[in-house]
């Protein structure tokens, strides 16, 4: 298995650092941050209330490592919108399909299946680049609004499902569909159900403008239960755009509910963040991977040794043939 996909690339370890208490995230850097988002004086409140929390959680860090994070990773995302989403785009002949790769500075890569019955987007990114990722879909497809258009989102992430509802249809699980009536509900959804990450979390949710998905539009897929046990688990067929994918979903090593999509007959595979592949980052692409890692407290697994898991069934998978792997960041590449 090649290295870069071993959890090292995301996974940071610090020097012990004990933070006093009296630290807090510096008012000049919030004011920034501020006026970098348009935040009312509520909002920035809010924002700061946030870091602040992410610096407890991270007490035995360097406090500086850890506001040093945020105020990049926040520019980034800033950095990332309008002019600056200039996304590396790709596209390949599979067969009779049309694979197109979207891979923006910051956020999930989206793809496009163009076949004879329609589209199919895999992910959609962050929900502040939403129509950023629409005018560069009509930019390459200008009768993509007129045609059949449905979506899958891999995982729950607000970087892979941020355009869910310009959809008339959306694939989901019912484990990424519980978690969105989670968050409807008010409840903890799987990502801050670890409270030390809640902070983290709701700084993300202010700087992209996340907000929890209509659930107007979705599909429920699969109708076999997972097996808890398995790090892939087999949970069903779903049918669309000419295509059958067989639907694996993980035992929650990268986060729960997450799927993988095989296309058996032309080798293609859709993996979400079960797999990523840095080879071709960008510094940017690289920063925007590592800082989340740093600020959820060193990685972005919800269990490391799952997720290891979790690829090494994706490599079994693949045994006895060739396929073309659709990552959940960096490029499409073969094995």
């Amino acid at each position: 298995m090649p290295d870069w996909f071993s959890d090292k690339n995301i996974h940071i370890i610090s020097r012990p650092f004990k933070l006093a208490m009296n630290i807090h995230f510096p008012a000049d850097k919030a004011d920034k941050i501020a006026e970098m988002f348009c935040f009312t004086d509520d909002e920035k409140q809010s924002f700061c209330k946030n870091a602040d929390g992410i610096l407890l959680a991270h007490n035995n860090e360097d406090p500086h490592k850890i506001i040093t994070a945020v105020c990049e990773y926040a520019e980034l995302i800033a950095n990332s919108k309008g002019a600056g989403y200039t996304p590396k785009i790709d596209q390949q002949k599979i067969g009779d399909v049309l694979l197109t790769s979207i891979e923006p500075p910051c956020g999930s890569n989206t793809y496009i299946l163009e076949t004879k019955e329609g589209f199919l987007v895999i992910d959609s990114g962050f929900p502040c680049y939403a129509e950023d990722l629409k005018q560069t879909i009509l930019s390459l497809y200008p009768d993509f609004g007129k045609q059949k258009a449905e979506h899958i989102i891999t995982h729950i992430d607000m970087d892979h499902m941020g355009a869910m509802d310009m959809f008339d249809c959306v694939y989901l699980n019912a484990a990424c569909l519980e978690n969105f009536t989670r968050e409807k509900a008010g409840v903890a959804n799987y990502r801050v159900k670890n409270p030390s990450r809640a902070p983290f979390y709701d700084m993300v949710v202010m700087l992209t403008g996340y907000k929890t998905p209509s659930l107007e539009n979705v599909t429920l897929i699969g109708n076999i239960t997972p097996d808890p046990t398995l790090p892939l688990s087999y949970i069903g067929d779903l049918k669309t755009a000419g295509l059958t994918f067989s639907v694996y979903e993980s035992f929650g090593g990268h986060v729960e509910g997450s799927m993988l999509f095989l296309e058996n007959e032309i080798g293609l595979i859709f993996t979400g963040d079960i797999l990523i592949n840095p080879d071709g980052f960008t510094p940017e692409q690289l920063k925007v991977i590592r800082y989340p890692a740093i600020l959820a407290g060193g990685s972005v697994n919800e269990d490391s040794k799952k997720a290891a898991a979790e690829r090494f069934a994706v490599y079994d998978m693949m045994q006895g043939r060739r396929w073309m792997i659709c990552p959940g960041h960096g490029n499409v590449f073969q094995l």
